[in-house]
């Protein structure tokens, strides 16, 4: 059995690699991880004998889907995903199976067994791409109101609660997520960026690149950069060298503009 990880969260990677070496329902070779839908058509374009996928839903460069537009691939996969108050039926009817981070044992054991289960039938789910990539951008009326108010988060042995309004920024540093406040003090979080994209609103709040998740509050002051790009200043943060990733420059110029 070979399978390709297309995941851009390198913990979350080899947390899935972890769990599938150790899984009794596992035994083959594993490649990737692949982190971009442009890196995925690249490899997927030389017809690799893959028995299966992994997909992460968000990929640095935009959901996973646009895979299937760009590249002929039918074979089984299983998506990845943070986003549990998304429309998962999409993903049931188009994959194999779904997998909500972080992963568990158990539920990988029960993804590979559906796996097997097809095998055996010898069919699978026919992915479709549109279908998928609605269900991502459409939620419910319950859902639009159903971002995270707080947070609640540990000091030493103390535990504080702290309003989402009073976030400057969410951002990743040694292999941990962080919160900022608007104070200018940080504590970590136990959540990936990922996550927190998803329960937070949208319009408060833009994740610019794979390291940072801001509020526009927290922009001190922004500047064109070589290749159409932007650099930010971002309050409380000693770091004078945040760019907004260049595939994400004109979505985040849209939302300034909002």
């Amino acid at each position: 059995m070979k399978v390709l990880i297309i995941e851009d969260e390198k913990p979350a990677a080899r947390q899935l690699e972890r769990l599938l070496r150790r899984s009794p329902q596992f035994e083959g070779l594993i490649d990737g991880p692949v982190p971009t839908i442009s890196e995925a058509v690249e490899v997927l374009a030389k017809k690799p004998a893959y028995d299966l996928i992994f997909m992460d839903i968000h990929l640095a460069d935009g959901p996973s889907f646009e895979i299937f537009k760009q590249c002929d691939y039918s074979g089984p996969v299983i998506f990845c995903t943070a986003y549990d108050q998304y429309a998962l039926d999409a993903f049931k009817q188009n994959s194999i199976d779904y997998l909500l981070k972080p992963v568990e044992p158990e539920d990988l054991d029960r993804a590979l067994n559906k796996y097997h289960q097809f095998q055996t039938k010898g069919q699978g789910p026919d992915i479709d791409s549109n279908a998928l990539l609605k269900a991502l951008q459409t939620r419910s009326a319950q859902e639009l109101n159903d971002y995270k108010n707080r947070f609640l988060v540990r000091v030493a042995d103390r535990m504080l609660s702290i309003a989402t309004a009073d976030c400057l920024a969410f951002y990743s540093a040694d292999k941990a997520t962080f919160l900022l406040q608007r104070n200018g003090k940080s504590y970590p979080l136990e959540y990936s960026l990922d996550q927190l994209a998803a329960k937070i609103d949208p319009k408060h709040f833009f994740r610019i690149n794979r390291q940072y998740l801001i509020h526009l509050d927290a922009v001190d002051d922004m500047r064109s950069y070589s290749g159409s790009r932007i650099k930010l200043l971002i309050k409380h943060l000693a770091d004078d060298n945040i760019l907004v990733s260049r595939d994400k420059t004109s979505e985040f110029k849209h939302w300034l503009d909002q």
